[in-house]
């Protein structure tokens, strides 16, 4: 399967984003993939190998030079990188070592944590980060970045992104650096609003009738090559 590839909008400019996956959100139903994503995010096996192994075999196909500076978005309760390496820590280091990268998460940080914004609405998300995320400009990094890749596990609205895009604007005002996003999974779900969590069954949303409906329950796996098959296949 190749890299899945289309753009992020931010001030007026497109930003390439990189992902491998299409994601449904929590809002929408649990499924396999979304299970997976809370697997990987706290570790767990075979989910964090699986995961780790197809981001790295796929996202070789970016036409990104040798030499990026890698920074991670944040955890909500973060305000600059943690001691303890997450599964974003181990994805930046992977990319760096295997692809001749930089890993660099310390440039980015926070004023302060803040909320879970995973159910809230776009607005308010957006609302939630202005002016969140800042660059420390005083990290010695070895040269300055001659490009720069933000990586994050799931694009939902973009929110996240787009506050960090906003950091480093304000950061390196004239810079002309260019900056491309990867993320593992993307939302494509357009869910009505106000729309309720459904927890425990897998549903299915139709975005033509704009109805809910109780779909098949996903086929589990038991292995990292069962759960590289259906990432790399784009098959939750």
């Amino acid at each position: 399967m190749p890299l899945h590839h289309t753009y992020l909008s931010y001030n007026q400019h497109l930003y390439s984003h990189y992902y491998l996956c299409h994601y449904l959100p929590a809002s929408a139903g649990r499924d396999n993939l979304s299970h997976s994503l809370l697997r990987l995010k706290k570790g767990r096996q075979p989910d964090l190998e699986g995961w780790l192994d197809c981001s790295l075999e796929l996202f070789a196909q970016a036409p990104i030079p040798p030499g990026a500076t890698i920074i991670r978005a944040l955890h909500h309760h973060e305000i600059t990188d943690s001691p303890n390496p997450s599964s974003l820590d181990l994805l930046g280091q992977q990319f760096a070592h295997h692809l001749r990268h930089h890993y660099h998460p310390q440039i980015l940080q926070k004023t302060h944590p803040n909320q879970p914004i995973k159910l809230f609405s776009k607005p308010r998300r957006e609302e939630a980060l202005q002016g969140l995320y800042r660059i420390d400009t005083t990290y010695p990094l070895p040269s300055p970045p001659g490009h720069w890749l933000i990586i994050d596990d799931v694009l939902t609205s973009g929110a996240t992104l787009r506050a960090i895009l906003q950091a480093l604007h304000q950061a390196y005002p004239s810079s002309t650096t260019p900056i491309d996003i990867f993320t593992m999974a993307r939302a494509t779900t357009t869910l009505p609003a106000h729309s309720p969590p459904l927890k425990g069954r897998h549903y299915q949303f139709g975005e033509d009738d704009m109805t809910w409906t109780l779909a098949e329950d996903p086929a589990p796996y038991y292995s990292v090559l069962q759960l590289k098959t259906r990432i790399l296949s784009d098959a939750f």
